[in-house]
């Protein structure tokens, strides 16, 4: 594992390079291994090189240094030289540089898209389950009038739940909808033209006096959809029910294919990320601040998410203490007192998976994307790559010829 540092003075070799000693040109070839690498002309003793170039030119000084060596016992330069050879065998060698803790994050990752994945099909089944109710509905129709039709009975929730099962159930609430959407927007444009009334501004009037013709206009639109829709027979509201179900089903289907797309992606990205992380040691010296940088920032996100998730545990439970005239006492916890105290703890927790998810894709991404691109020399692949476009290029020339 690289440490960084000589086990030897540099200074001290260069003096014995410099002496009378008979292992003067020995130690002068070492000194030169030894300051090969840029870093130490700053007085850091770290030997270690910073590219294949100067890993073969510190070994090629270091093959020089042995064969002038005159005096074959001289223990120093041996323990010199086993220093250097330890350091050139590291950097020449690739090692494993891959983060634990960002595989984990994106593994956690890959486990809640997993979930999303059956989350989203059971949506892809309840919609196709709509769409084939629709398509057995029995002939039936009905019609409203406006002015007896009330303003407050279409909710999202009940369009959802009974608007498939019948034509006159998606009828009915297409219109209560119609209703509903006319009557906010009629509230809203008395509101705005309420406000305008008092506004001191004249640009302040005009912005609200454009905003009520607005929702004027779309109350309008609201009405005349009211009258579209009431006119229609079973024929034509099944069909406007198969176009809208049908684009629920292909909206859901779609944001299946996608949640799928990206476990599949960070699936495979992790096993590529293993192998984009195994650098050269000469790679792994070049990049260590960067590295170090990597990996604080990965630390730091588990910190904080520890930090969240213990906030979140610390949070007590409020308690309901009541005391009867017996004097006997009854302690409880009421969920709508504790609403609060669930919301927070769910968000902090949440907040906490979340980013230690983010944040480990994100790393693994940039990591692996600079691990293919340092780490490998893809040259020669592209080299042949090329030849072989064109070589098959050329014979389809030919036999169109």
């Amino acid at each position: 594992m690289r440490e960084g540092y000589l086990s030897f003075d540099i200074d001290e070799v260069k003096r014995l390079s410099e002496s009378d000693s008979p292992n003067a040109e020995a130690y002068g070839y070492l000194y030169q291994a030894v300051t090969t690498q840029a870093g130490t002309a700053k007085g850091i003793d770290d030997a270690y090189p910073e590219t294949a170039e100067e890993t073969a030119r510190m070994l090629e000084l270091l093959n020089m240094a042995k064969k002038a060596l005159v005096d074959k016992d001289d223990q120093y330069f041996k323990f010199c030289t086993v220093d250097l050879e330890m350091i050139l065998d590291w950097s020449s060698t690739r090692h494993w540089n891959f983060q634990w803790q960002v595989i984990l994050g994106v593994i956690l990752t890959v486990a809640f898209l997993s979930w999303r994945v059956d989350q989203k099909q059971e949506s892809v089944e309840n919609r196709q389950e709509n769409v084939a109710a629709v398509e057995n509905w029995e002939e039936t129709d009905t019609v409203l009038n406006w002015d007896t039709t009330p303003e407050d009975l279409y909710s999202p929730a009940g369009f959802v739940k009974y608007a498939n099962l019948s034509a006159k159930n998606y009828k009915l609430l297409s219109l209560y909808e119609q209703k509903s959407y006319y009557a906010s927007a009629v509230e809203a444009a008395d509101e705005y033209a309420a406000r305008a009334d008092t506004a001191q501004s004249r640009d302040v009037r005009k912005s609200l006096e454009e905003r009520r013709d607005e929702s004027l206009a779309h109350a309008k639109e609201c009405r005349k959809e009211f009258d579209r829709i009431n006119k229609m027979d079973f024929k034509d509201i099944k069909k406007m029910a198969l176009d809208e179900y049908g684009s629920w089903l292909k909206s859901a289907k779609a944001e299946k294919r996608a949640v799928r797309a990206w476990n599949i992606f960070f699936i495979i990205l992790i096993p590529v990320y293993i192998f984009a992380e195994r650098p050269y040691g000469y790679t792994i010296t070049r990049t260590r601040a960067e590295s170090s940088t990597l990996r604080g920032i990965s630390k730091f996100t588990y910190a904080l998410s520890a930090m969240m998730m213990g906030s979140a545990a610390s949070i007590s439970w409020i308690q309901t203490v009541r005391k009867y005239s017996d004097g006997h006492t009854e302690r409880s916890y009421d969920a709508g007192t504790n609403a609060p105290v669930m919301i927070m703890k769910a968000c902090l927790y949440i907040a906490a998976f979340a980013l230690v998810c983010i944040v480990s894709c994100i790393l693994m991404l940039y990591m692996t994307i600079q691990g293919l691109r340092r780490n490998y020399n893809w040259a020669p692949l592209l080299a042949k790559a090329k030849v072989a476009a064109s070589s098959a290029a050329s014979k389809a020339k030919k036999e169109g010829k």
